[in-house]
C-alpha cells in the first residue's frame, strides 16, 4: 500500500497550483529551438550538380525522335509523371518553342562512353552553339535520362 501523504503537504501542493508561476498542466517550459533540416533539397541538388559536372564528358545534341526507343526515364527520378506539369511543359513548348543549345534547357543523359562513336569530339560547353556536334552512338542500349520535373 502506498505511503499516506500528510495533510500539510497536500495543502502546500494545492497552493502551488494556484499561484501565477505554476501550471497545473505540467508543461515543458524549456526554450523552443528550431529543428535543423537533415535533408535540405537545395543542398542535395547542388551536391548532385557538382558530382555530375565531374562526370560530364561533353556537350552534344541528339535527335530525340531517332533515339526515343532507347531512352529510359525514371531511373534517377522515380516519381510518377505529373500530367499537369507535363501539360504545362507542352504549352510552354508550343508558346515559346524549345530553347536549344543552352545549359539551362539541356537534359543530361547517362551512357557508357564506349557507345560514343570513336574519334568523335564533343563540345565542352554551349558558348558556341554552331560548334556543338550531333551525338553519334554505336551499340547504344538504354540511355538513361537523368533529369526531369514533369
Amino acid at each position: 500500500m502506498p505511503p499516506k501523504v500528510p495533510q500539510k503537504a497536500k495543502l502546500e501542493s494545492k497552493k502551488a497550483t494556484t499561484t501565477e508561476d505554476a501550471s497545473p498542466l505540467h508543461l515543458n517550459l524549456s526554450p523552443i529551438e528550431p529543428q535543423v533540416l537533415q535533408n535540405d533539397i537545395g543542398d542535395a541538388t547542388q551536391r548532385l550538380d557538382n558530382l555530375i559536372a565531374k562526370c560530364r564528358v561533353g556537350v552534344a545534341w541528339v535527335d530525340l525522335l531517332k533515339i526515343g526507343d532507347n531512352l529510359l526515364f525514371g531511373e534517377y527520378n522515380d516519381r510518377l509523371e505529373n500530367e499537369a506539369e507535363t501539360n504545362k511543359l507542352i504549352a510552354s513548348f508550343k508558346a515559346a518553342g524549345i530553347a536549344p543549345m543552352k545549359e539551362a534547357s539541356a537534359i543530361p543523359i547517362v551512357l557508357d562512353i564506349k557507345w560514343i562513336k570513336p574519334g568523335m569530339i564533343l563540345a565542352h560547353d554551349f558558348i558556341e552553339p554552331d560548334n556543338i556536334p550531333e551525338l553519334e552512338l554505336i551499340d547504344a542500349k538504354k540511355i538513361v535520362v537523368a533529369s526531369g520535373q514533369h
